[in-house]
């Protein structure tokens, strides 16, 4: 089980994996249209619309619509300094897709809020693909820049390889790496139904953790692992994907609150049923 997880391009912020071009906000930004490229100075927004690309150094965020929201600031009469346009928030709309050195992220709108941090994928086929990890969701993809926490919810699923996790929802942390600058993940946790797959290994629980640092998956509440025909059920489970192994480990919580040992309290031993030639 292995788990990893400007203005108008400022919309990668959505996505750490695809957010590094965010750092190069002084890189000219072009914007084409297939149809048009509206300036509303009334509403102060621009509008490119059909097959809409922007493109900051090697970063591309495409929709059918685009539409950027924005403020001029005048120039500064005391100190000679020109004004300038800032944005405040960005919406893409229809197909839009954001492709970033060789990762994308899908969803059928978008929008990124640049005061907040904060940014949303809704919509059909929500997904971002590295070149080693897919994580897919229902119902969104968010990412907030001031907690540097991705959300996946709704039939959340992170696939690297033959290895999946799936849950009501994945929250992936990241920090950044001193020595490269860029954001790297720092912990991924799993909320609801969580199913851990290998190739050997099914392992199921209210919630599960992955530490980065220490390449250690934690899942708890109604764990049970299964490998074959083999079942193993305890409080808490653990694998050490450094050494591969797992533990499965007792706890307050009832194994199987209908069981009574001699005490009279609840059952809350490991419980493992092996069959043999499994």
């Amino acid at each position: 089980m292995r788990i990893t997880g400007g203005a108008l391009l400022v919309l990668l912020c959505a996505f750490p994996a695809l957010a590094q071009q965010a750092t190069n906000a002084k890189l000219p930004i072009e914007v084409t249209a297939q149809d048009s490229l509206e300036w509303n100075r009334t509403e102060q927004l621009y509008i490119a619309r059909k097959s809409a690309i922007a493109k900051q150094g090697t970063t591309e965020l495409h929709g059918d619509t685009l539409i950027a929201k924005y403020t001029d600031t005048p120039k500064d009469a005391a100190t000679g300094k020109k004004g300038g346009t800032t944005i405040s928030r960005i919406d893409a709309d229809g197909n839009v897709l954001v492709v970033s050195d060789g990762s994308r992220a899908t969803g059928d709108k978008g929008f990124y809020n640049v005061e907040t941090g904060y940014s949303e994928l809704t919509g059909n086929n929500l997904k971002i693909q590295t070149p080693t990890d897919t994580v897919t969701a229902r119902d969104k993809l968010t990412y907030d820049s001031t907690k540097s926490e991705m959300n996946a919810y709704g039939n959340a699923k992170a696939v690297r390889g033959e290895d999946v996790i799936t849950s009501d929802r994945l929250i992936g942390r990241f920090k950044k790496d001193v020595e490269t600058g860029n954001s790297k993940l720092d912990q991924m946790e799993a909320i609801g139904n969580v199913v851990i797959t290998t190739p050997t290994d099914v392992m199921r629980g209210d919630r599960g953790i992955y530490r980065a640092g220490s390449n250690i998956a934690t899942i708890t509440g109604n764990v049970r692992i299964d490998r074959g025909n083999n079942v193993i059920t305890g409080a808490r489970g653990e694998v050490d994907l450094n050494t591969n192994i797992s533990r499965i480990f007792g706890g307050e919580q009832p194994v199987d609150s209908t069981a009574s040992p001699a005490s009279g309290g609840p059952d809350t031993r490991v419980r493992g049923v092996f069959y043999p030639g499994e």
